[in-house]
């Protein structure tokens, strides 16, 4: 198993990789709060032997820590098994973080399907999820509102969805899948 928490320069292969996504959400100080059933999953293999159940593994708590200070968080990459899970910050406010996971299984470089939500579609989709219309994602995103409904046009089959509230849903982690 690698731990790298450090930016990823292969970000066009993993934007062309089907991915499996999960959310969970913790205190800052690492204690879960909330985990998809993947993401408990996802949490529970690569790091049984080195964390309690109910905390994230101490690697990732320090990545959170380090990152609140630094600006922009960069993705936390776990690689085990040919299998590529990728941790990224969706929220965060005093009392809780949200985050993303993402895992690639078999990643091909040859596959160029855009299964993956960008950065700015994650970010436009955390801002959804918190109730915000286009307009004022567009505002606090600095782009125009036509951008952010384009944004959520391709959100919504990478998530397999129809409308801007089961995309939420997905993203708050209640849209009862496993």
């Amino acid at each position: 198993m690698s731990l790298d928490p450090s930016f990823d320069q292969s970000d066009s292969a993993l934007d062309a990789a089907v991915a499996l996504q999960g959310m969970i959400v913790v205190s800052p100080d690492g204690r879960i709060q909330f985990a998809t059933a993947r993401a408990d999953l996802w949490m529970r293999e690569p790091f049984t032997a080195t964390s309690p159940v109910d905390r994230l593994p101490t690697a990732l708590t320090r990545w959170l820590c380090d990152g609140t200070s630094k600006g922009p968080v960069p993705k936390f990459i776990v690689k085990q098994s040919g299998r590529r899970l990728s941790i990224r910050l969706l929220c965060r406010d005093e009392r809780s973080v949200c985050l993303l996971l993402e895992e690639y299984p078999g990643i091909r470089a040859n596959d160029r399907r855009r299964d993956t939500l960008t950065n700015r579609e994650t970010e436009a989709l955390s801002w959804v999820a918190r109730g915000k219309t286009n307009a004022e994602i567009g505002q606090i995103m600095s782009v125009k509102t036509r951008t952010i409904g384009k944004y959520m046009e391709r959100i919504f089959p990478k998530l397999g969805v129809e409308n801007r509230t089961a995309a939420a849903s997905f993203a708050l982690g209640t849209n009862g899948d496993s």
